[in-house]
């Protein structure tokens, strides 16, 4: 038989080389090691394209439940909305009627009338400059002019309001211009912070007649690092040639209290002891939190709409102001517009498109009700921390468990990081960047799974093609499921043997046609083979008319002797179902079927270019041997005592179906074996 001869040793197996476990995951973790330790050394460098992606991340936490901006937060917007344009006239307005607009709110009681607009130009609808621009002959332009002299002109009419008035102008920043000029006195607590304001060379104010007039004026202008036309931060400060320039809403909101300075809180720049980086603003009685770059971040909320006023509703009530003093009595007036024509819109992280006069008032009720939104610097090393702390959790879990249960763990890591960072915003209006390490912790999962995934694939296709002729499919999907329960290297088992051989063939099949000796082969092979496939049993080989199988291995089977006995069954019930479809006079056929239940090495056997999973050893001999007394004992099926003892706990059927056959000498044993044949057969 050919078990005697399958002495050679096992081979390496070249096709899937096996490996232990640490080696396998060798790799994966390198990968993962290596991508969590760039994620970090990008998150620490933060290029622009991470600072990006937190930006978007930070609009998405406010678009998810924007706060309401209450009525009750003393801010108001005058809107010189196209109901009040239509009303009153094209822009510009005269300035006559801007003064009304002023004196109006002055008299309703207003705390403080905050323009978000320029007047850098003479009014040319003043009387003088009106009558330049008639078709009159020069002397008597010159009559007519002289007869308006003694009238004020109207810049000189708004200067006047605007000192009866809380009022505060804007002030653009631009490349080419004049110098700022403060109205309010600044002082800094810290080291200069020059270098980490916004600059400009140069501003634009409004006339001198009504610059001088207002008692504040401020930066109409949003930071240059909002480059994608998203508001997110006006610059509180700003530094303007040698001067330093507060924003509009800190401009009104000093006014508004009447407070004469600015104080500004600095902290040393860990690279410049003698460079300051801000840190609060302090204006009146109010401390505004800015960035390291002087801004101050606007948490956008969802204003009421009573908040905001058609101006014509303002300059309808210029002969009774008192009766405004319910809408703005009190509040800090912001004059804006929102007219389309006048190109005054701005995006917001709220996904909506509002007048630029909005971002102040956002920025003025964000100081006024305390609700600010902060990123101190400590934030970065949280967050590194946590990119490195979620890369080593997904890492384990990619390594130590199953894909599914790792794909969960890393899903699970993901929501929670998500949802941190939202409660931070949400709960405490602290700014933390999950995205960075959400994307790192995918990259490392990513990094971890993809190579384990392949080398399961690998593993799974060979095990598929190594043993799908010989192995049932409920054991190779088992297989399949976890190779790292098939030992290819070989290893020492208890296992259940069985040889048949097919009695009577090969005396048939010399008077038959090669092609169908082949066929009638086949024929009696098939319905064998699946006796032992049913019983989950492994082929090992077929020689000629005869077949090897065992149980217990790749995997294992508890029960493995009472599987091969049934598999013996079924293999006899098989060969009398075919006898009996054979035409009458028709030689039957018969076959003997051997099985023994003892230790063998089982693996790879073969060389390097030709291998196949088998076993040998004196078991598989024995186990030969007894298929060999089948035929001198004319019995179809034999076992050992060792097989019998071993299959009747896990089947009681088999309880009684046995009764010894004797006790007979084997070649290459001292002592007779034991073994047992069908009752049925006697």
């Amino acid at each position: 038989m050919l078990a005697d001869a399958a002495a050679n040793r096992p081979p390496k197996n070249d096709v899937l080389p096996p490996m232990t476990r640490l080696s396998r995951l060798l790799l994966p973790l390198l990968l993962g090691l290596a991508v969590l330790a760039g994620a970090l050394v990008v998150r620490a460098a933060d290029p622009g394209a991470v600072q990006i992606v937190r930006e978007r991340l930070f609009d998405l936490y406010q678009r998810v439940d924007p706060p309401p901006v209450s009525a009750d937060i003393p801010v108001r917007i005058i809107d010189i909305d196209d109901a009040s344009l239509a009303m009153h006239g094209q822009w510009p307005w005269p300035r006559t009627l801007m003064a009304d607009l002023v004196n109006t709110l002055a008299q309703a009681g207003v705390a403080t009338v905050a323009l978000d607009m320029i007047f850098p130009e003479p009014d040319r609808s003043s009387p003088t400059a009106m009558i330049e621009g008639l078709p009159l002959d020069p002397e008597a332009r010159r009559s007519l002019v002289a007869s308006f002299a003694a009238l004020p002109t109207n810049d000189e009419v708004f200067a006047q309001a605007l000192a009866a008035s809380p009022s505060v102008l804007g002030v653009a920043v631009t490349q080419e211009g004049t110098s700022y000029q403060p109205l309010a006195g600044f002082s800094t607590i810290g080291p200069a912070p020059t270098g980490n304001l916004m600059q400009s060379p140069a501003s634009i104010s409004s006339l001198p007649v009504l610059r001088d007039a207002a008692q504040g004026s401020g930066g109409i202008h949003v930071s240059a690092r909002d480059d994608d036309a998203v508001v997110r931060r006006i610059p509180a400060l700003t530094f303007v040639s040698d001067a330093t320039m507060p924003s509009l809403f800190i401009e009104a909101l000093r006014v508004a209290q009447g407070a004469q300075s600015l104080i500004l809180r600095t902290n040393p720049s860990p690279e410049d002891a003698e460079e300051g980086i801000p840190s609060d603003l302090r204006v009146g009685a109010f401390t505004v939190p800015l960035t390291g770059r002087g801004e101050h971040r606007i948490r956008y909320g969802v204003m009421d709409e009573t908040i905001t006023i058609p101006a014509a509703t303002i300059l309808a009530n210029i002969d009774a102001p008192q009766d405004l003093a319910p809408l703005v009595g009190g509040t800090i007036v912001l004059v804006g517009t929102s007219a389309p024509g006048l190109f005054d819109l701005r995006a917001t992280p709220l996904g909506t498109i509002v007048p630029g006069v909005t971002m102040h008032a956002q920025a003025l009720a964000n100081v006024l009700s305390g609700t600010h939104l902060t990123r101190p610097d400590w934030t970065a090393g949280l967050e590194l921390t946590a990119m490195a702390v979620a890369g080593m959790i997904v890492l384990v879990l990619a390594l130590a468990v199953r894909p599914a249960i790792a794909a969960f763990g890393a899903a699970v890591e993901v929501a929670a990081l998500g949802v941190a960072g939202w409660f931070a915003v949400r709960d405490h209006l602290l700014l933390l960047d999950a995205s960075f390490p959400i994307v790192s912790t995918l990259a490392v999962y990513g990094a971890v799974t993809v190579p384990i995934l392949i080398g399961t694939d690998r593993q799974q296709r060979f095990v598929r093609s190594a043993f799908a002729h010989y192995l049932a499919e409920p054991v190779l999907a088992r297989l399949e499921e976890n190779p790292g329960a098939l030992s290819l290297e070989g290893e020492r088992r208890t296992i259940t043997i069985l040889f048949m051989d097919v009695r009577g063939f090969t005396t048939r099949s010399e008077h038959m046609e090669p092609t169908a000796a082949v066929d009638l082969l086949n024929t009696l092979l098939e319905p064998l083979s699946e006796a032992v496939l049913t019983e989950e049993g492994t082929i090992d080989k077929f020689m000629g008319d005869g077949m090897m199988a065992f149980w217990n291995a790749p995997l294992d089977q508890p029960d493995h002797a009472a599987r091969a006995v049934r598999a013996a069954l079924a293999m006899k019930a098989a060969i009398d179902a075919y006898n009996a479809g054979q035409p009458k006079g028709t030689e039957p056929l018969a076959i003997g079927v051997g099985l023994h239940t003892g230790e063998a090495f089982v693996g790879n056997m073969g060389s390097k270019r030709r291998f196949a999973y088998s076993a040998i050893g004196d078991s598989v001999n024995l186990a030969a041997r007894v298929e060999a007394m089948t035929a001198t004992l004319a019995e179809p099926v034999l076992i050992t005592g060792e097989t019998l003892s071993a299959a009747k706990p896990h089947d009681a059927t088999l309880e009684g179906g046995f009764t010894s056959a004797g006790d007979h000498s084997v070649k290459g044993r001292r002592q007779p074996v034991t073994v047992f044949r069908l009752i049925s057969n006697d």
